[in-house]
């Protein structure tokens, strides 16, 4: 509402700190007639004494109007306030005299029914009339002014009753701390209580509660100890204000601290504190507690169900949920909108299709479904349950679709794996919002559209929409999936710029973006700033260690982890055994294999004996490898076999290959991979018929190997290269960089490794298809269109060959440039003619 200019007198608080109401004084008193008024419980029987009044003449008498107009302002409904409006109305007009008791009792009145603004312009009218405000109208004054935020009347107030002298009243300043802390100033109001010579509880709680509702939690604990220290002792409404701001501090063992004053200074437990005691103890963790006090409860009111129905949720517990409805239906309160959001929510959770659509039929049985987030949430529950079409159906029947019912359909596309729907349905939103551009720029990267969620996250900024943690998880994760360091640099500059708080997950995405684009000093410097690191954090760091073969930093990242008391879990030994794979480092990698159970009591999963298996296969221990699979608790997969395959081929074993290849296509007879390896293995070997041979079974199938391609960034585009392909628009300035690599490289001594070339053709075909490779096609443009010293990044979606191997080492030394490829398998940092992986990969 505008500011109003008010009368210089008036202040008050809120309806919890009312004082008595007076009788006036006055007026001759008339107990039989205040019996008459008190023995009336309803509007109806107070108009028929009304009526009997006016009959009998009493309708000008002073006394028995204030009481009247007392007696309907306590009904409490605004039919009533109204009928105690007119006789107030009635009598001035009649009278030209009003009392201040009928004053200040309308004052209450439309103060605690909500109808604020009529409070301030009576109080207005009260100057007009000349009736002087006192102590008891500030109260009920000022609770109006909080009620409606309004603020500059408010300060009017509180100037007014500094000028009448009311400041000193114990009511009046704590309604005054009262109206500022519901502002939005409760240092206004802390100003207040300060300047307070005497204090009462209701002083204290409202300055706490006042902390809590401006999301200051620490000030109101600190305030709470300080009043149990001066010797207040505390009310039921002063614990559950302590208790709320310890539940928004997690803090468990400060809210147990709390807890115990109820005990202590015997302050009786009720439903009302009861559920804060819930709804903390959840908050802070502690489920069996927050069950305990729950079920100790008798008086429990539906309120407490739906603390602990969210709660449970919100902490993945969806089970408990489900249990404490059958109690509600079976002993306790009917469930309302709250209790069945929780139960769809929880529904959706389990993937109960029964107990959801139950819900969903109670809900039009009590007509419930006009609540959106009840809508919202049936939908979500249709597509977790993979009811589609019923979650779609829901949809359409909304009158009223909010964002986040388009964002619930959204999520449900994505989820059921249709994102090209999900897309379109996005684009043709009325409106969206941050959940929205969050929702598909992660479904993208889901399904590895990796390019499109960074185009979407510009599209996103280029609309003026902040991005937020979540946005910024799934970038991060795009921009490493695609190795482009100068995007992935622009993304944390961006993160730092925006004052977007770098938590466990985020900086964990960050680690491992970075690591994905070859820069481990950046994915460390990040690790390092961390305040807090879990498991996944560490588990990221000892993976930018794995990708680079270091096994030594890997370990010492792994043993500071454990010193600073973080359990690990089955995640991190991959990231170990892939390091230990890496690095060539056998002994290492079969010890932390033998402690994960022995030290860790973590049983290896069947990821962990493929790690095994590589790392035996690359150190050509065949026969070991193999007798791992055998020796295996579980069947081995097609990923064993193949790991076992590839390292066949490089230690050309091609009767072992063979045995592992059929074990494949017993698995799974159409994977691309096997035939392919296969068949280079053939090649490798010279058995050009075995070659036609799985080649022609590969046409038959109508499988086709994928092409090798390599992609390059440079100023903030990519660009993406194919073998032998020659469609770049400036493939003949890369062709002319070709020609004078492979001279210069001839003239160091450099002989093409043909033998990488698999297909039956003469040397000097081969030579000119190995010169084609799509990593030297990315390596050459990088030279002709980067900085002279500047590292030139290459990301190649198969394994690097021997031969571009050698290459990359010698224009590293020859052009001295710093090279990164990363391949489908790890790192490889060339420098000054040699690789991090000292020759094995």
């Amino acid at each position: 509402m505008a500011a109003k200019a008010l009368p210089p007198s008036s202040v008050g608080t809120s309806p919890a700190i009312q004082p008595p109401k007076p009788i006036t004084t006055d007026l001759p008193s008339s107990p039989p007639s205040l019996k008459l008024i008190g023995s009336c419980h309803s509007l109806t029987e107070l108009k028929q004494l009304h009526c009997h009044f006016i009959k009998n003449g009493l309708s000008h008498s002073a006394f028995h109007l204030n009481n009247l107009i007392a007696a309907y302002v306590d009904v409490g409904t605004h039919h009533s306030l109204d009928y105690a409006r007119k006789s107030f109305d009635y009598f001035y007009e009649e009278t030209a005299a009003v009392s201040l008791f009928a004053c200040n009792s309308l004052l209450r009145g439309y103060a605690s029914t909500g109808l604020c603004d009529q409070a301030i312009l009576l109080y207005i009218h009260m100057a007009e009339m000349g009736v002087l405000p006192d102590k008891f109208t500030f109260p009920s004054l000022l609770s109006a002014c909080s009620k409606v935020m309004a603020f500059a009347e408010g300060l009017q107030v509180h100037g007014a009753l500094l000028k009448m002298g009311f400041e000193g009243n114990i009511f009046v300043r704590n309604s005054l701390i009262h109206f500022y802390a519901e502002c939005g100033r409760v240092d206004l109001g802390r100003k207040v209580f300060d300047g307070m010579l005497e204090r009462n509880v209701v002083s204290w709680t409202s300055l706490i509660n006042g902390y809590v509702g401006r999301d200051l939690p620490k000030e109101a604990v600190s305030l709470f100890f300080e009043m149990v220290d001066t010797g207040i002792q505390p009310n039921p409404v002063t614990m559950v204000c302590v208790i709320s701001a310890c539940a928004k501090l997690k803090d468990l063992e400060l809210g147990k601290k709390v807890s115990s004053y109820i005990g202590k200074l015997g302050v009786k437990l009720n439903a009302v504190m009861g559920n804060a005691l819930v709804d903390m103890y959840m908050k802070c963790g502690d489920i069996d507690n927050a069950s305990r006090i729950f079920y100790e409860c008798f008086d429990r009111n539906l309120v407490m169900y739906n603390t602990i129905m969210s709660n449970y949720v919100q902490h993945g517990l969806p089970g408990e949920v489900l249990v404490v409805l059958r109690e509600m239906l079976q002993q306790g309160p009917r469930p309302d909108k709250v209790t069945m959001l929780s139960t769809i929510a929880a529904c959706a959770q389990l993937g109960d299709l029964f107990v959801g659509k139950s819900s969903h039929a109670y809900v039009l049985r009590n007509g419930l479904e006009g609540w959106e987030n009840i809508s919202n949430a049936i939908i979500d529950m249709y597509m977790k349950c993979g009811e589609r079409e019923s979650g779609c159906k829901v949809f359409e029947q909304m009158p009223n679709k909010t964002v986040v019912t388009w964002n619930s359909l959204i999520a449900g596309l994505v989820r059921d794996g249709d994102v090209e729907l999900a897309w379109k349905i996005f684009d043709d939103m009325p409106e969206s919002d941050l959940v929205s551009w969050n929702t598909m720029i992660g479904a993208l990267v889901q399904v590895s559209m990796f390019q499109e969620a960074i185009e979407l996250f510009r599209e996103m900024q280029n609309q003026g929409i902040e991005a937020d943690r979540v946005t910024m998880v799934a970038v991060a994760s795009a921009c490493g999936y695609l190795g482009a360091l100068d995007l992935a640099k622009w993304v944390y500059t961006y993160i730092e710029r925006n004052d977007i708080q770098i938590d466990k997950q985020l900086g964990t995405a960050l680690v491992d973006m970075f690591s994905r684009c070859g820069d481990p000093q950046s994915a460390l410097r990040v690790f390092t700033k961390m305040d807090k690191r879990d498991v996944s954090a560490w588990t990221a760091a000892i993976g930018v260690m794995a990708m680079e073969g270091n096994t030594k930093g890997a370990i010492e990242l792994f043993n500071e982890m454990l010193k600073q008391g973080v359990r690990p879990d089955d995640v991190v030994f991959v990231a170990l055994l892939t390091a230990c794979s890496h690095g060539g480092s056998v002994d290492q990698g079969r010890q932390l294999f033998r402690s994960m159970k022995t030290t860790h009591g973590i049983s290896p999963r069947i990821v962990h004996y493929g790690c095994m298996v590589d790392l035996l296969g690359r150190a050509g221990l065949l026969e070991e490898a193999l007798d791992l699979i055998q020796c295996m608790p579980m069947e081995p997969n097609d990923v064993i076999w193949g790991s076992l395959v590839a390292a066949c081929r490089k230690h050309n074993n091609v009767e072992m290959a063979q045995y592992a290849a059929e074990k494949i296509t017993q698995l799974d007879p159409e994977k691309v991979g096997i035939h392919v390896l296969l068949s280079n293995i053939y090649a490798s070997a010279g058995k050009w018929n075995e070659v036609a041979r799985v080649r022609l079974q590969m046409r038959e199938k109508g499988i086709q190997k994928v092409p090798g391609s390599s992609s390059i960034e440079v100023h903030g585009l990519i660009h993406e290269f194919t073998s032998g392909d020659e469609s770049h628009a400036e493939y003949t300035q890369i062709g002319l960089m070709l020609q004078e690599i492979n001279c210069r490289l001839s003239e160091a001594g450099y002989v093409p490794d043909t033998t990488n070339v698999l297909l039956d053709v003469d040397e000097q075909e081969k030579e000119h298809l190995l010169s084609r490779h799509s990593e030297k096609l990315a390596m050459a443009y990088g030279l002709i269109t980067t900085n002279q010293g500047a590292p030139i990044r290459v990301v190649k979606n198969l394994r690097m060959c021997s031969d571009c191997h050698s290459f990359a080492e010698l224009v590293s030394k020859l052009y001295s440039r710093k090279i990164i490829v990363r391949d489908n398998n790890r790192y490889h940092f060339f420098r000054d003619g040699f690789c991090s992986c000292r020759g094995y990969w």
